[in-house]
């Protein structure tokens, strides 16, 4: 009990971890692939497709994991200083999402 005579606070509990069945598990000689299954990404061939100034629509809720992918993919491809990413979660007319790919601006040099 605690000190204001409230009810006893109930403990966690705790889940069982499920035993592994031995039966179950096989040795294999299989190689080992020495990269990740899918190395460039779920979209990369729908992002290397587009063209800057394009955009993907798609539902509200899928758009900053789109975006974020698409980021990446931009890292990966080293093109961070030519292009960018702008997004939109409801597009005015149909209310769904955009994703634009963007060439960014060329930065003008200051004379001195």
């Amino acid at each position: 009990m605690n000190a204001f005579d409230q009810a006893k606070p109930r403990r966690k509990v705790h889940k069982t971890v499920k035993s592994i069945d031995v039966e179950l598990i096989m040795i294999k000689n299989d190689p080992f692939p020495g990269q990740r299954a899918c190395p460039e990404g779920k979209y990369a061939e729908l992002f290397s497709k587009m063209k800057p100034g394009q955009c993907l629509s798609c539902e509200p809720d899928e758009v900053q994991p789109l975006g974020a992918a698409m980021r990446k993919w931009i890292a990966s491809q080293d093109k961070v200083d030519k292009l960018e990413v702008r997004t939109m979660s409801r597009f005015p007319g149909d209310s769904r999402g955009r994703v634009w790919l963007i060439a960014k601006e060329a930065k003008l040099r200051k004379v001195a």
